[in-house]
């Protein structure tokens, strides 16, 4: 029992939001959309199989999908060939402009956040990959600079950071990009945006080029500098959306 001189009252502040467990499937299943582990179009796993995987039962993912589709970000259909999937480009934009009229004002931590822990995975990454690893960030490079849809550039920008990170040896490191990368969602539609295209695919190659000198201090400041590109797209994403970024 706390002594009586004790304030054990919390800041409301910091004070843990209660979740049920449904809630937890849809930030997870959103987490898998955010990070571009599923695609626009892509079928979600069987519901047996997801809630196996998620340890819930049918009754609280079908709670979870139910929240999922009124906000848009998946479609399901009934029937013997029905299921789940992720919504197409255009409803994912939609969602993007909700998501970010809620959370806009916190663009500033999340990147702060990228900057310190990509910077650091590029760093690591420099001094420990091996041949493998980068023939891994080279091969999902030259996949980006060909494709030309725009879900398929989302998921091999993941596939670029996701081996650069795997370079790094670090996997607490690893989970907080991925975390970051869970909680900002940018499905922009790269083809508006099409003149800064060839910059983003230039930072790419420079970060790799870093990683196979072996040079730690380039290979952060060439991350640093391309999630710095990306923030000005995003920030150019909110404008033409409508509605300003948040002072830098």
């Amino acid at each position: 029992m706390p002594a009586d001189n004790v304030n054990t009252d919390l800041p409301e502040t910091i004070l843990p939001t209660p979740e049920t467990a449904s809630d937890s499937v849809v930030r997870f299943l959103r987490a898998m959309i955010f990070s571009g582990e599923l695609g626009p179009g892509d079928r979600l796993p069987p519901e047996r199989d997801l809630g196996a995987r998620l340890g819930v039962s049918r009754v609280t993912l079908r709670l979870a999908l139910k929240a999922l589709e009124s906000t848009g970000y998946i479609v399901t259909t009934r029937g013997s060939h029905g299921g789940s999937r992720v919504g197409d480009a255009a409803s994912l934009i939609q969602c993007w402009n909700h998501w970010m009229h809620q959370h806009a004002g916190e663009l500033d931590d999340i990147f702060e956040f990228r900057q310190t822990v990509e910077t650091r995975l590029a760093a690591l990454a420099a001094q420990r990959r091996t041949d493998g690893d980068l023939e891994s960030i080279e091969r999902a490079i030259i996949k980006t600079g060909r494709s030309q849809e725009w879900s398929s550039r989302f998921r091999l920008d993941m596939d670029i950071h996701r081996s650069i990170a795997r370079a790094a040896r670090s996997p607490r490191l690893e989970r907080a990009m991925l975390a970051a990368r869970a909680d900002l969602f940018i499905p922009v539609d790269l083809a508006r945006l099409e003149d800064r295209e060839n910059q983003v695919h230039d930072t790419h190659t420079a970060i790799l080029a870093a990683i196979c000198a072996g040079d730690a201090t380039a290979a952060a400041h060439e991350m640093g500098r391309h999630i710095e590109l990306i923030r000005e797209l995003t920030d150019k994403a909110l404008a033409e959306s409508g509605f300003s970024a948040p002072d830098r």
